[in-house]
């Protein structure tokens, strides 16, 4: 009995003595080695660990009070800080660590980290070299990650707030460096990611980012676009015609998405993308200089995109579209709105398998123009074709033209106190070089008045092309005892406009035909 006693006596003091030494002796020494390491690789940054806590009985290791700090200082601060509380290293294979010198980990877990400061992010930089030795982890867990950075090139910030990242099957061969590459498999749950243009002039957010490697799904709860400026204040920073675009999205979700895949290709492949709301409202000032360059059609800018593009299909919900626009010499904006915005989007690819396969790319919409009558779109463009061409059907239900006085009074510079659209059809099929179709608008009561440019009043000049308005612009399609009047729909392309202006003008050009006596300007 003394002899086991003895024994056990004995294995306390040696266990006792192995933690003792372990506490007083080796992790000091670990720690200092860590510290000395670091920071004789590297003359930028400076390393400080407040604890290490090396389990006797299990292969694990925990770091306590992580300080990262860059050597350089602005206004006496280190320009970077980074900062982590807890970092534990779970299963490690001391075999292949002594005697391989490789690091094999079964868990890495980062508890609240966090990254604040200023950097240089260069555009072509080379990545830098991760490590000497072969590393794999299992499973790597940022939990609580914050970042507050600033590009010290630019006017760039970005902040992340609350974020969880986990990473599984790392692998880290010798001499490799630091790539999206290396990751093959993640997921992440951010509370808040705020983000501030170069040139500060939008801030971007996003609230409740989630994804899932396993579903290959994400997820957006908010994501939105205001610009920094106010309309005339924003346009007054650039010397050419800018739009300045506001955009809220809400509940967003991509379905069979690879963010991965994304990161190392930028690819864009996704079966489904469903936006619960968008609202969206744009401005112009046409006030200031146009910039005379040739844009291009919206088929050649998908067809452009350096990855691969291939979405099935995007369904909007719901949400408001409005654009503003304050044409040259007059007083006051005009403003158009499309309201219970829902669209469908499908098949948006640059798969070069379509060169030869035949398919098309469509929208499909439906909105209350000025909250008033009811507007259905479709829009179909075979995908490769050589001219780019597409067609647009559309049509709107009744409304009182009234409803779009802003516009016409301050963009159109007409004044129609009185007319009702009893509708309009219309159909054309455009391309690179023109647009042809027919339109069918019926109205009546049409009564015409020009607005004077310059002062917004009925002047000589106004009262000239009001009377000559009343002798050219019929005042209802059909005329009594007549038959229906169908206007021709024939534009050419303004290769320095988009295709809302390209679709905009085709209309207008069918409208002209539609209400003018001699089918002419």
């Amino acid at each position: 009995m003394k002899i086991i006693l003895r024994v056990l006596i004995g294995i306390f003091v040696l266990v006792l003595v192995t933690i003792i030494v372990n506490a007083f002796v080796v992790e000091p020494w670990v720690q200092k080695k860590m510290e000395t390491a670091f920071n004789e690789t590297t003359a930028d940054y400076n390393l400080k660990i407040g604890r290490v806590h090396l389990s006797v009985f299990r292969p694990e290791v925990e770091i306590e009070d992580i300080v990262i700090q860059s050597i350089h200082e602005k206004n006496g601060v280190p320009s970077l800080t980074g900062m982590i509380t807890s970092v534990k290293i779970i299963g490690i294979n001391l075999r292949k660590a002594i005697f391989d010198k490789d690091i094999e980990v079964s868990e890495v877990n980062i508890s609240k980290s966090s990254i604040v400061g200023q950097i240089l992010f260069e555009k072509q930089t080379k990545a830098p070299k991760i490590s000497t030795l072969n590393i794999r982890i299992d499973r790597l867990i940022f939990d609580k990650l914050g970042v507050d950075i600033k590009d010290s090139s630019s006017l760039s910030e970005y902040v992340l707030k609350d974020a969880i990242f986990k990473a599984y099957d790392l692998h880290i061969e010798k001499r490799d460096t630091f790539t999206t590459k290396i990751i093959s498999k993640f997921d992440f749950d951010v509370e808040a990611f705020d983000g501030v243009s170069a040139d500060s002039m939008y801030t971007y957010k996003a609230i409740g980012l989630n994804y899932s490697g396993n579903k290959n799904v994400l997820s957006v709860s908010h994501f939105s676009i205001h610009p920094n400026y106010k309309d005339y204040e924003f346009t007054s920073l650039y010397q050419f015609q800018t739009d300045r675009i506001e955009a809220d999205l809400n509940a967003i979700n991509f379905y069979e998405f690879s963010v991965p895949d994304y990161l190392k290709t930028g690819s864009l492949i996704c079966s489904y993308i469903e936006i619960g709301k968008m609202d969206i409202n744009a401005f112009r000032d046409k006030r200031k200089p146009f910039k005379h360059i040739n844009k291009p059609a919206f088929q050649d800018m998908i067809y452009n995109y350096p990855g691969k593009i291939d979405i099935d299909s995007i369904a909007f919900l719901a949400g408001n579209i409005g654009y503003t626009e304050h044409a040259e010499k007059a007083s006051e904006p005009g403003n158009i709105q499309f309201n219970q915005f829902n669209a469908r989007l499908y098949k948006i690819t640059n798969d070069t398998i379509y060169k030869t396969k035949k398919a098309f790319m469509e929208l499909k919409t439906e909105a209350m123009l000025m909250g008033k009558s009811e507007i259905v779109i479709a829009l179909k463009s075979q995908i490769f074709n050589t001219s780019n061409t597409f067609t647009v059907d559309c049509s709107i239900s009744k409304m009182k033209i009234s409803d779009l006085r802003s516009m016409l009074e301050n963009n159109a510079r007409i004044n129609v106190p009185s007319g009702i659209i009893d509708g309009m059809k219309f159909n054309f099929t455009a391309n690179n070089t023109k647009a042809l179709g027919k339109m069918t608008f019926l109205y009546h009561g049409l009564d015409f008045t020009a607005k004077n440019k310059q002062t917004d009043k009925k002047g000589v000049k106004a009262w000239i092309l009001s009377l000559l308005g009343d002798k050219i612009i019929l005042d209802s399609n059909p005329l009594p005892g007549e038959q229906i009047r169908i206007g021709i729909i024939d534009q050419e392309r303004d290769p320095e406009r988009f295709l809302f202006n390209y679709c905009a003008k085709s209309i207008f050009s069918g409208i002209k035909q539609s209400v003018n006596k001699t089918s002419g300007k």
